[in-house]
């Protein structure tokens, strides 16, 4: 063994321990879970606002009362293969105007060519009083529903999506977060 080399060894040794040993551990210990709590607002636009299923990871989103509550966008949740997604943006139209373009989009830019539309879109209201129209939908990867929001000149793309037995097993916290969208209490 030449003596030259057993420094450029030693680092190969250190790097692979730290690789194998010490990176493991560390990700380990972090948890990436960020459930969310009762009480719990996720702030979608200025004033605009929805509650979460208690437990379910938040993925994306700004919790009203939080440092962060003056800033306001998407919001993804998760529990148990299902996810939970509301998208605002600026729209101008009804909601059925923008259920027509999401599933448009999603139709024709989706990565799953068996994404079918299934039935007629039906109105789904909130507590607050907020109309919108839902559809389902079905695919190859898991069924869904897509529902359709226009607040205040804010368009609310409401997405659900899961395995069939799951979903089913979560339709009724889906129908309360989507129920709980409101103008109240969100403004920052």
């Amino acid at each position: 063994m030449d003596r030259r080399t057993a420094p450029f060894a030693w680092v190969v040794i250190a790097v692979f321990l730290v690789a194998t040993v010490v990176v493991p551990r560390i990700d380990h210990a972090i948890s990436w879970d960020d459930p969310a709590r009762a009480g719990d607002q996720l702030q979608l636009a200025d004033g605009l606002t929805f509650a979460p299923a208690t437990g379910w990871n938040v993925e994306k989103g700004f919790r009203t009362g939080s440092a962060a509550a003056v800033s306001y966008g998407a919001a993804v949740l998760n529990d148990d293969g299902v996810t939970f997604s509301v998208l605002p943006g600026a729209f101008s139209g009804s909601p059925t105007e923008l259920l027509k373009q999401i599933d448009k989009v999603t139709s024709s830019t989706g990565h799953d060519d068996t994404f079918k539309v299934s039935g007629d879109p039906t109105t789904i209201s909130t507590d607050a009083g907020e109309v919108g129209v839902l559809q389902t939908y079905s695919s190859v990867l898991g069924d869904g529903i897509i529902a359709a929001f226009v607040i205040d000149g804010t368009g609310l793309q409401v997405k659900a999506y899961g395995p069939p037995d799951q979903m089913t097993a979560a339709s009724d916290e889906i129908r309360a977060m989507i129920a709980s969208i409101s103008t109240k209490g969100g403004a920052a």
